[in-house]
């Protein structure tokens, strides 16, 4: 995300990480605003970031613009949905990373080159992208666990697991309703209990890889993430100075890359205050 993309109808418009940023922040407001009506952004949203995205940057920059890097965004997100549906992939949501072993990535990415910019790394901004392009999908958990599914309904809710185009792909789990219904729900739920004791088996594993890899070097998305902080209104040098500090200490580094940007911005009061 935030590459340069060729989004203008007569030239270049090249979107910064900091862009994006303030893309991402305006438009989930307003998706919580409700401004966001059967998938789809009110031209009033569209004009706010166009406005925003002017004036902060001195750009110019038109709706057109932010309709197609909208376009980019989703396409962005149907990859992440993707992976994350696949088998041997998990999901660390205090990270907001994906989560495999060593021959999963391997294998996934030599058969998916696009799969690799979202491995390996916290996926920036997710849950504002959840609010941004997911459909009807609350930021937090992907999709519902096997204990949220009522295996008492004849027929149950379906689930979203594609967001391409605000297209949605269902699984729907249909139960009998004849007379051998109560015994086969009753091997269902044997299965899903089994099933549930496998997988939070394999998610612990995942996690524990997750976290031996996030001990890899983390300095230039580091640098990235301190200096998006500067849209909130902190001095450039300021920051230089926070990241400095952040880089020769690991544990607190860590701590202000899984923290929200409202708690970052608490953080970065404090530290200026200490």
């Amino acid at each position: 995300m935030g590459k340069g993309n060729k989004e203008g109808t007569s030239k270049q418009f090249r979107w910064t990480k900091l862009m994006e940023y303030l893309f991402l922040e305006i438009l989930a407001e307003e998706a919580q605003k409700g401004n966001k009506p059967s998938n789809t952004f009110k031209a009033v949203s569209i004009n706010r970031v166009v406005k925003a995205i002017s004036e902060k940057f001195q750009v110019q920059c038109d709706a057109k613009h932010v309709e197609n890097h909208l376009r980019t965004v989703k396409k962005q997100w149907q990859i992440i949905c993707t992976i994350r549906v696949e088998s041997g992939f998990g999901w660390d949501d205090n990270m907001k990373m994906i989560t495999y072993d060593r021959a999963t990535y391997d294998a996934a990415v030599m058969a998916h080159k696009k799969y690799e910019p979202f491995l390996n790394k916290s996926i920036d901004h997710y849950d504002e992208m959840a609010l941004v392009v997911g459909k009807d999908m609350a930021t937090g958990s992907f999709a519902r666990t096997f204990a949220d599914i009522d295996l008492d309904d004849d027929n149950i809710d379906s689930v979203p697991i594609d967001c391409e185009n605000e297209a949605t792909e269902e699984v729907r789990t249909n139960v009998s309703s004849s007379g051998t219904s109560k015994r086969k729900r009753k091997k269902v739920q044997e299965s899903v209990n089994d099933e549930q004791i496998k997988f939070v088996g394999e998610q612990l594993g995942k996690i524990a890889n997750a976290l031996e890899q996030f001990t890899a070097d983390k300095t230039p998305h580091l640098y990235e993430e301190v200096m998006l902080m500067e849209v909130e209104g902190f001095d450039d040098d300021f920051l230089c100075s926070v990241f400095d500090y952040l880089v020769s200490h690991e544990s607190e580094a860590k701590a202000f890359l899984v923290k929200s940007k409202k708690h970052r911005k608490i953080w970065l009061q404090k530290f200026s205050q200490g």
